[in-house]
């Protein structure tokens, strides 16, 4: 006989139905316990049968119902494991996923002179070209410094130039010229006066003695004539001082004439002799031309000059943020009139073409994979479009703090960054998209 039982709770139970086929007379159905109504319906197969409430009641013993509830918690017992047991197998059967996100390279660009934003000539969002200008800072003093420098470097230069030219053929005929006077002058040294020289002070000498003797004798008659009361006084002292001059320069004529027939002192030929060899030593510099060693201290002045002047035109050149490679300007928050400092950040530009994907795989699934395998990469946008990849780089050192991508129960475990290099999408994805991986057990 197969029936249906319906029971219906007041509170808090919903409607359950029971299916079976027992015998009425031992139907395993009793009534809940608390505040419930049951309602029964049977339909036998053949002739319908109605069984009440109060039949029922009466059929089922209390024996039989605390046998069913002590098979309640075996029945739910075996349906667990059945159930894990489905899940372990269907598990096994499904690929390893990894999760991640789509990164880009990015570039930080700034100026190593900065100074004050004279233009901005493109906006975040913009592409930019290898080598386009992105802003132009204004130069300041830095023409100013270009000028010094450039002078600088001339005058070096000219410098150098002068010691590798060597003296002029005028300045070499006047350094062997000195040579000869200073020569001709040791020689005249060591010789002495000559006789017609002595001759000559001896009758200045004579003519001197001469006028001392006539003053002598205008003196004696001033002296006479004073006394006489003929002349004033002051004729007489005129007469005195003409002798006394007399005197001073037949002494003076005396001494050279004394000086000449001695000779030259041995100290005079010595200094002369060392102006000689002097004079000599000049004149072959002269000939001789630079030293070496000055060449080269030329040389350094000229290159310290050079690199000063290639300093600042570097630091002109920096007035110009460029773009290193092709990108997208990401960040670029600057305007006219604004201060940027020197290896400050300008902006940041974002490489499109050198998208890839940073993903995580746990310890226990680092086996299977490795550098230069393809795997798929799919991201939410489009779930179910595949994108190439290859496994580019598999960090050699674990870690417990992977990034915030990663669920709670994953930051547990121990797990490898992995690079993944994409072969194509390079237009359709977009740095910062959440991406994962599929591979087969």
């Amino acid at each position: 006989m197969h029936f249906t039982t319906t029971l219906t709770a007041t509170e808090p139970w919903q409607p359950v139905e029971w299916r079976g086929a027992y015998p009425a007379a031992s139907l395993p159905i009793a009534a809940p316990i608390g505040t419930m109504a049951l309602v029964q319906s049977i339909h036998a197969e053949g002739p319908n049968v109605t069984i009440s409430d109060a039949s029922v009641s009466k059929a089922v013993s209390p024996a039989r119902r605390i046998d069913i509830r002590r098979l309640l918690p075996l029945v739910l017992v075996a349906l667990g494991v059945a159930s894990y047991a489905g899940y372990r197998a269907w598990s096994t059967r499904q690929p390893f996923e990894w999760s991640g996100t789509v990164e880009a390279r990015t570039m930080a660009v700034g100026s190593r002179t900065g100074g004050r934003v004279k233009e901005v000539l493109l906006k975040e969002g913009d592409r930019a070209q290898a080598g386009q200008a992105l802003l132009v800072l204004e130069p300041g003093d830095l023409e100013a410094q270009k000028l010094m420098a450039q002078a600088q470097l001339d005058q070096a230069q000219a410098a150098l130039d002068k010691l590798t030219a060597g003296a002029r053929p005028e300045e070499i005929e006047e350094a062997k010229a000195r040579a000869q006077t200073a020569e001709a002058a040791l020689v005249e040294a060591e010789h002495g006066s000559r006789a017609e020289e002595i001759a000559g002070a001896r009758a200045r000498l004579a003519a001197a003695q001469v006028t001392l003797d006539k003053a002598q004798l205008d003196e004696d008659r001033s002296r006479k004539l004073f006394a006489a009361a003929a002349i004033p006084q002051a004729e007489v002292d005129t007469a005195e001082a003409v002798l006394r001059g007399a005197v001073a320069q037949r002494d003076a004529l005396a001494q050279a004439l004394d000086e000449l027939i001695h000779g030259v002192r041995k100290e005079e030929i010595s200094q002369a002799a060392t102006r000689a060899v002097e004079a000599r030593a000049n004149a072959k510099l002269v000939v001789a031309g630079s030293r070496v060693e000055d060449l080269r201290a030329g040389r350094a002045q000229v290159d310290a000059a050079r690199g000063r002047l290639d300093q600042v035109l570097v630091m002109l050149d920096e007035l110009v943020v460029r773009a290193p490679r092709a990108a997208r300007v990401e960040t670029l928050d600057l305007r006219p009139g604004d201060i940027l400092g020197p290896n400050a950040t300008a902006a940041v530009l974002l490489e499109d073409a050198q998208l890839y994907v940073r993903i995580y795989i746990p310890e226990t699934q680092i086996g299977h994979a490795r550098i230069g395998a393809e795997v798929p990469v799919y991201v939410d946008s489009f779930p179910d479009r595949p994108f190439a990849g290859v496994i580019e780089h598999i960090d050699s050192e674990g870690e417990y703090s992977p990034r915030n991508l990663q669920t709670a129960d994953e930051r547990a475990n121990q797990v490898f960054a992995t690079r993944v290099g994409l072969s194509n999408g390079v237009e359709t994805l977009r740095a910062g998209m959440a991406a994962f991986i599929r591979v087969a057990r």
